[in-house]
């Protein structure tokens, strides 16, 4: 059968139709392979290069100023007062008079107390004397003997009485409170006044039951007082049992107070330094999680991949927290840990110097 002309065009235009769409598609499905990501393409991350540093555990309290010695001096008789010469807030030496009773008539009883004795020692001499002749008989010379025994007691006990009508510092310090006034009647045991030893004094606190174990007698410490003074001192007693209501140890810290500037009662918030080693000091900011809950710091080694290391916290810093869990010398990411994870290839930068 013979085509018409127009017939075979329509069949020529039709296969360059389908020739052309068929090339197309096979050229279009064949696709080069994707060319690895360039290095500028990874993910970059800040690293501070960090190593082993000096660390010492610390444990902070909160506590207050104490007096190692402080006492009220009582009457030990009776009696009016007749003198009060120390002043409230002035130093005072041992034996210093704090308050004078009146006397009265424990004068005349130390007069005859006295006089009694001087006799009694005359009759005895005169006694042992006559017994050497064979003029006294040997219970004669002891009756002498036994009544001028009594005569001296008898005056030691006037003196006594005497002497306790002055109501004295037991030891020096600073008279710190009067508590009786000139005319006051005071019976035995009525108080005269306080007496605090100025130095050493201590700083008094508690601490948890975790945190008892790490303290011991010796250790040393400083003490930041209300004033804003800080003074250093030493460990001076740590209680074995606790406070039954808080469940508490006390801790006392003794320190030197030669210029007085501590005061019993103060305000004063104390640490201890329980112990040495050495640790790694990270920014808080890179302390993070990994996916099982734990705590820890993201490292990249030398070939720039990514690490995780746990650590345990040990103690805090002005600029930033001590660690235990790493070693030696290693790259700490700063920034970008968040974002990265364990094993991934990252672009290092060094930290800025200052930043």
């Amino acid at each position: 059968m013979r085509l018409s002309n127009s017939v075979k065009t329509a069949l020529v235009i039709l296969a360059a139709f389908v020739l052309y769409f068929g090339a197309r598609a096979l050229f279009a499905g064949a696709k080069p392979d994707k060319p690895a990501a360039p290095e500028s393409e990874l993910f970059a991350v800040v690293a501070r290069e960090i190593g082993p540093v000096e660390w010492r555990d610390e444990v902070r309290i909160r506590g207050r100023a104490e007096a190692l010695r402080k006492i009220v001096a009582r009457a030990e008789t009776a009696g009016v007062v007749e003198a009060t010469p120390a002043e409230p807030g002035v130093k005072v030496e041992a034996g210093a008079p704090l308050c004078r009773l009146k006397i009265d008539a424990r004068r005349a009883a130390l007069d005859e107390a006295r006089a009694a004795f001087a006799k009694a020692k005359l009759d005895y001499s005169a006694a042992a004397a006559l017994a050497k002749e064979g003029f006294r008989s040997e219970t004669a010379v002891a009756a002498a003997k036994a009544a001028r025994d009594l005569a001296k007691a008898n005056l030691e006990q006037a003196e006594v009485a005497v002497e306790k009508t002055v109501i004295a510092a037991p030891w020096a310090g600073i008279f710190d409170e009067r508590l009786a006034e000139t005319g006051d009647y005071l019976k035995i045991g009525d108080p005269c006044g306080v007496v605090i030893q100025q130095t050493p004094f201590l700083i008094v606190g508690a601490v948890s039951e975790r945190d008892v174990v790490k303290i011991s007698q010796g250790d040393k410490g400083t003490a930041r007082l209300a004033s804003g003074e800080t003074v250093e001192g030493v460990v001076r007693f740590v209680a074995k049992a606790a406070d039954e209501a808080t469940r508490t140890f006390e801790v006392q810290l003794e320190t030197p107070n030669e210029d007085g500037a501590i005061r019993d009662g103060m305000t004063a918030d104390f640490t201890v330094f329980a112990g040495r080693g050495e640790a790694h000091l990270a920014p808080r900011s890179a302390l993070t999680l990994d996916d099982e809950g734990r705590i820890g710091v993201r490292l990249v080694g030398a070939d720039d991949i990514v690490d995780f290391a746990p650590v345990r916290l040990l103690g805090e810093a002005a600029d930033g927290v001590y660690v235990a869990g790493l070693h030696g010398d290693v790259r700490l990411i700063i920034r970008g840990q968040d974002f990265v994870k364990r094993g991934q290839k990252v672009a290092v930068a060094a930290e800025e110097a200052g930043a």
